[in-house]
């Protein structure tokens, strides 16, 4: 019979054994009578020549016996009913271990989700943000840390490169959906042909945006996310195919991605596909993200190579426009940068992650440290039967292993109720989260988490054990006599463990406290950071976004906007208004585009130095390439565009 079936069936085993040596006994003593003896007589004479019954009974339970674990069961139960009649113990040692173990494992989960869990795409380890700086761009700081690609970059490199599995450009932005209940501003993300390709997610319903949908005058489709599909639509199968506005222009839905999808780090609501057309593409407009798939054989480092060769070709296959030296952006020293998207993705909040969680630690020590401090004075009060059982020949091992039994199981309830702390405070998390930690939506609970609150809390329950299973676990001569207590009780040995826990608890608290108070110091200093311009508190912005489609007369516009910038500083309590393209602190995506002085003819030497540089965030989310905007600042303190930009 298999050891693990005699394991459930040893009782009636031992039940067999008894009755087998209780017969045999019978027996003897039937003989004995037989011979004359008396009935007392028989059954001493019976029991002398068998020998120790109990101790023969025990060693043929052996057999059947797994003695380790019967006896952790036994210790199990003792355990048990002695918490049970302690439950003010039991109760504030379960709390304070859940406490410390669900901070742990909630951060730990963020720092899995964030840092050790792969992107959710196929093969995430080919992915890479395609990314370039440009050290030498004169007055562009924020270049020499990152340049972004251009449309006539993405199209040199999509067609001709040997490093990419596919590769795409993509870019926030908002659009407003109407002619669907209530009119809605969305989250839009513009992706390029390959985009798709490159994260390589499957459609849930329809299909992908095309290469056919990036011709402007081509058919218009759009994507929906999983997400606003469901609020929007209520998950209708027959969604596809179906026509809706967006910026006041009718788009084809052509498909609904899967729940939890987003492109890159970005949370969207439509996927809308970028057109830009090769005639009459720059080569500047550095605006768009890149994404791209690396063929299995290539590393970052080749792909860089890759690119850095195929700039040469992007400056002599585009231009900035007639008498502009195209090679003129050789002076910027333009770098690939490649690396891996989940380095893009994470950033450097990785650093940020692993300081809490260190803290947190802290913080689980010092939990332990009071859970030991409460299990010297249980312990203290348990000399006695600790002495007795030594006594009685208990052996330093069998003690301590039931001390620290104790421990861990009560470690062990600790977790158990850490994972639900755990568990609300993720889903509190994600509710109220900072919208910069990246991945939020993906952060949960899983078997990795799971396996680390389980080691976590044996690990605790390790810990804060065996400080009073060294102290009163001692070899069977060390054991204080029961007469001897008294006077043990209050020696000065007997305080010593507790209060080097108590110091230790309180020096861990300090530094604690120390780190807290700078944080606190910091946030409220940057909070007082001269921000450069007076009355910030005051300052109150709105986004307004006229498409092309709806009004297209450039004047109209203009009328437009001046209408309501007049309104608004007509309202009580408005000191001024204006619009601008770019606003101080705005969060706003940089494009870029050049100032040129009005009625002044630059020379062919002028231009090929590049002049000043401005800024027009949020421009090429809404109006696509062809609407950039070149302005004119008049003294009336009215804007007047030269060409059709509609968006500030």
């Amino acid at each position: 019979m298999p050891r693990f079936s005699r394991f459930f069936s040893r009782y009636r085993h031992y039940d067999d054994i008894s009755v087998s040596i209780q017969e045999h006994l019978e027996e003897r003593i039937d003989e004995l009578m037989d011979e004359g003896h008396t009935r007392v007589e028989a059954e001493r004479m019976a029991r002398r020549e068998f020998g120790n019954a109990t101790l023969f009974e025990e060693r043929s339970r052996e057999v059947w016996q797994w003695q380790i674990f019967e006896s952790l069961l036994v210790d199990l139960k003792h355990i048990g009913r002695r918490l049970g009649r302690s439950p003010a113990f039991a109760i504030t040692v379960v709390l304070t271990l859940a406490i410390g173990i669900g901070a742990n494992t909630a951060v730990f989960s963020v720092l899995n989700s964030v840092l050790v869990r792969p992107l959710p795409y196929p093969d995430p380890q080919q992915l890479a943000a395609v990314r370039l700086i440009a050290p030498g761009a004169p007055g562009l700081a924020e270049f020499r840390d990152e340049l972004r690609l251009s449309p006539s970059m993405y199209l040199t490199f999509a067609a001709h490169n040997r490093a990419f599995q596919s590769v795409g450009v993509w870019l926030p932005g908002t659009a407003s959906v109407t002619g669907i209940a209530r009119p809605e501003q969305v989250n839009t993300a513009l992706i390029t042909d390959g985009v798709l390709q490159t994260l390589n997610v499957p459609a849930a319903a329809g299909q992908w945006l095309t290469a056919a949908d990036q011709n402007p005058r081509g058919a218009q489709r759009v994507m929906l996310s999983y997400g606003y599909w469901q609020r929007r639509f209520g998950g209708d199968p027959g969604v596809v195919g179906r026509t809706i506005s967006v910026d006041s222009r009718s788009h084809e839905i052509a498909g609904v991605m899967p729940r939890g999808f987003r492109v890159v780090n970005y949370d969207f609501d439509l996927l809308v596909p970028l057109a830009f057309d090769p005639v009459k593409e720059p080569l500047s407009g550095f605006a768009f993200r890149g994404i791209a798939r690396l063929r299995p054989d290539v590393t970052i480092s080749q792909a860089d190579a890759d690119v850095a060769r195929l700039l040469n070709v992007w400056m002599g296959s585009w231009t900035n426009g007639p008498g502009v030296d195209p090679y003129f952006f050789r002076t910027w020293k333009i770098t690939p940068m490649l690396r891996p998207l989940k380095e893009q993705v994470v950033g450097s909040v990785g650093n940020v992650l692993w300081v809490v969680m260190a803290t947190i630690g802290v913080v689980m020590l010092i939990a332990c440290t009071n859970v030991a401090n409460l299990l010297l004075v249980r312990a203290d009060a348990r000399q006695q039967e600790l002495a007795v059982r030594s006594a009685l020949g208990a052996g330093r091992w069998r003690i301590a292993r039931e001390l620290l039994l104790e421990s861990v199981t009560l470690g062990v309830c600790g977790g158990a109720v850490g994972i639900g702390v755990a568990y609300a405070g993720l889903r509190l998390l994600t509710a109220i989260g900072p919208e910069n930690l990246p991945r939020l939506s993906e952060i949960s609970l899983d078997a990795r988490s799971l396996a680390f609150t389980l080691i976590l809390s044996v690990l605790s329950g390790l810990l804060f054990g065996s400080i009073p299973m060294l102290r009163y676990a001692p070899s069977r001569q060390a054991v204080p006599l029961i007469g001897a207590m008294r006077t043990a009780s209050v020696s000065r040995e007997r305080q010593r463990g507790r209060n080097l826990l108590v110091v230790a608890q309180v020096a861990m608290a300090l530094v604690l406290l120390i780190s807290a108070v700078l944080m606190i110091r910091t946030f409220n200093a940057m909070r007082k950071v001269d921000l450069g311009f007076s009355g910030p508190a005051s300052l109150q912005l709105m986004r307004i976004s006229i498409p092309e489609t709806l009004v297209r007369d450039p004047q109209a516009v203009l009328r437009v906007q001046n209408n309501i910038q007049d309104k608004l500083a007509a309202m009580p309590g408005v000191s001024s208004a204006g619009f601008a393209v770019s606003v101080p602190m705005s969060g706003g995506e940089p494009a870029w585009d050049n100032i040129f002085i009005e009625g002044k003819k630059l020379s062919r030497r002028t231009t090929s130095h590049a002049p000043v540089q401005l800024r027009f965030p949020g421009l090429l989310p809404h109006h696509r390439n062809e609407d950039r905007c070149r302005a004119r600042f008049h003294l009336d303190g009215h804007l007047r565009p030269e060409t059709g930009g509609h968006g500030f």
